[in-house]
């Protein structure tokens, strides 16, 4: 029966990890730019990877937002079938364009990025919901100041003039251009960026120039879909209890089974 309950008890921990990633994801739902999060299950089956000579990895542990979980491979022994979370991923897709008034707001349409410096180094944003700071800096809601294509802080005049983004991503008081936002993206693969809160992605890569139109008046919504993800979490949490229910039946056989041979002993 060991067999049964790790496959069981995996089963159960994976299940536990993707409600996790769908609450994060529900909870972001209204989140200008945010990008949600997709579990990317593996099953370890004895048999078919001793035939394949595979896995190629060893037994061991992955670190996510979301806490330290073991990797299929480290859940038990390699004669135990048993599947786990395999690794964590975001999806890019681009959300809808929600209108808001504020002259400051953008949002991107493409692949590039909003270009923002912070205390850990230059990071990338889609999150366009952009305010001026006590200094006259162009900053995220969060206090991060945009960096303009010459690479350095972009300050706004005060004053009476209107200020509005074209689709370059230059800036204009009144007639007077004053600056343009910076889009980077990814020097590497865009699946290499790593999420650190805020909105805020890090690119171990490098950054590169980026393409995107920029649209003044508005920002980018969350591409999470509210009904999606809690579909996906009923259907977790379905999965999540019968696998508990499972166990339970287990444990059961095995004391009656422990019982019985104590009464014939």
């Amino acid at each position: 029966m060991r067999r049964a309950e790790f496959a069981l008890v995996s089963g159960a921990q994976g299940q536990e990890q993707m409600m996790d990633v769908l609450s994060s994801n529900l909870a972001n739902v209204n989140t200008p730019g945010f990008r949600k999060d997709r579990v990317m299950f593996r099953s370890y089956l004895p048999h078919r990877e001793y035939l394949h000579r595979t896995p190629p990895d060893r037994p061991g542990f992955n670190l996510t937002p979301y806490g330290t979980f073991p990797t299929p491979w480290g859940m038990a022994g390699s004669d135990i079938p048993h599947s786990g979370v395999d690794r964590i991923y975001v999806r890019y897709e681009e959300g809808e364009f929600q209108s808001t008034g504020n002259p400051l707001d953008v949002a991107l349409s493409g692949k590039g990025f909003l270009t923002v410096r912070t205390p850990g180094g230059t990071l990338l944003t889609r999150n366009g919901h952009l305010t001026v700071d006590s200094q006259g800096r162009l900053t995220t809601h969060e206090g991060h100041p945009l960096l303009g294509v010459d690479g350095k802080e972009i300050h706004l005049p005060s004053g009476v003039d209107p200020i509005r983004i074209d689709s370059a991503g230059k800036i204009f008081s009144g007639e007077k251009m004053v600056g343009q936002l910076a889009i980077s993206a990814p020097a590497g693969p865009v699946e290499h960026l790593t999420k650190v809160g805020d909105g805020l992605f890090f690119s171990p890569d490098g950054l590169a120039k980026g393409e995107a139109v920029v649209k003044n008046g508005g920002v980018e919504g969350s591409n999470v879909k509210g009904t999606s993800e809690m579909v996906r979490m009923i259907q977790g949490m379905r999965t999540y209890q019968t696998d508990l229910q499972a166990l339970h039946t287990l444990n059961d056989l095995t004391n009656r089974t422990v019982n019985d041979m104590t009464v014939i002993a």
